[in-house]
């Protein structure tokens, strides 16, 4: 026997003109459809001789209401994110062009090709590279031997420690190199032009000298035409605050101005410095136990001598700093004290220090 609801010409307006959800589609929660079948049914079958009191009624539809609201504002939470998630991918499209800085940590597997590694290595060692997949796993180690110092890309031919192919997407890697110390952690950071975005898994990464870097990797970006323009009057920087990559030191008739080499250390380790001549060869190589550095930032004086202890000839000399670990950070900042004009050439002088640097190495200005 079919049950219907009587002397109330609404409900039966409402309970024919409602057409069920389709009960083949599986929803993983209940929704506005579910709460509204189970209403009707429980009109069309109740107690003609009792029926649903009007309260219990209106306090259905109250809930039905409340229901329909938290639906709609999950629809606008979601439309929200979409937009900002469009809104974050726009963004990252205005790094084009700009100078950066950044770790890389991942390479990225597409159609078998990998692309995105890269280590730094500051000294002569034994390399090894281990590669992971999202889940911390071990996928693939590689073994390149002995390298020397300079820059390198990871090459992997996208299969794991069996020879299989392993699919698609991003994976992690480490890269240790024993310099004679053990096995430790190498640099993998890069430095350079962004020249192009990639998308990957609906992910843009930025393209630095053919490494693949996480845009929330970056440690510093900077813009070449604020930072480099040539056009502009050298004399618009005194007074400035500045920060430059690559503090130089002058060597003239024998005495030596702007020969403090500082530098940041995360940690006491051992480390090397090394002076440069304008040529880019080594004259001086300071080695600096971990006993006699400290973590934060650190100086050492050079006493404009090379290797042999002979006085270097006059000129500008540049500075590394480096570790098992990989390169130190050891851009300094100051105020711009005054010019100095070398061999035709016009340079920052520093906190009235003696530190030189030229307009091409500023990377920051307040």
């Amino acid at each position: 026997m079919t049950l219907a609801s009587t002397g109330n010409t609404s409900l039966n307006t409402l309970t024919n003109s409602y057409t069920p959800r389709d009960t083949k589609k599986k929803d993983k929660a209940l929704g506005r459809e579910d709460f509204l079948t189970m209403m009707m049914a429980q009109l069309q079958n109740q107690d003609p001789l009792n029926p649903m009191d009007g309260t219990d009624y209106s306090a259905q539809l109250a809930q039905f209401s409340s229901l329909e609201q938290l639906i709609n504002l999950n629809d606008t939470m979601g439309t929200l994110k979409s937009s900002l998630d469009k809104g974050n991918q726009s963004d990252v499209t205005s790094l084009l062009g700009k100078e950066a800085t950044g770790n890389v940590d991942s390479i990225e597997l597409a159609n078998g090709k990998a692309a995105g590694g890269v280590y730094n290595m500051t000294a002569p060692g034994d390399v090894m590279i281990t590669i992971y997949d999202s889940d911390g796993n071990e996928v693939r180690s590689l073994y390149p031997g002995q390298q020397d110092p300079g820059n390198y890309n990871i090459q992997w031919d996208g299969t794991d420690n069996g020879g299989n192919k392993v699919d698609d997407g991003s994976y992690k890697f480490t890269v240790m190199a024993n310099t004679g110390y053990g096995f430790e952690k190498v640099s993998t950071t890069v430095t350079g032009k962004i020249d192009s975005i990639v998308y990957n898994n609906g992910k843009a990464y930025l393209s630095i000298k053919g490494a693949l870097v996480d845009p929330k990797s970056l440690v510093q970006i900077s813009n070449p035409s604020d930072t480099k323009n040539t056009n502009a009057s050298i004399t618009d920087y005194l007074g400035k605050q500045i920060t430059t990559s690559n503090p130089l030191a002058s060597v003239e008739n024998g005495s030596v101005s702007g020969n403090v080499c500082s530098f940041n250390l995360d940690a006491k380790k051992d480390i090397v410095v090394e002076i440069h001549n304008s040529q880019g060869d080594v004259v001086k190589s300071i080695n600096i136990p971990a006993a006699n550095t400290s973590q934060g930032t650190n100086t050492i004086d050079w006493d404009g001598t090379d290797n042999s202890g002979n006085p270097v000839p006059d000129g500008l000399y540049s500075y590394s700093v480096g570790s098992a670990a990989g390169a130190v950070e050891q851009s300094i900042s100051g105020e711009v004290s005054g010019i100095k004009n070398i061999n035709g050439n016009q340079y920052l002088v520093l906190n009235n220090s003696g530190i030189l640097t030229g307009l091409s190495s500023i990377v920051g200005v307040n």
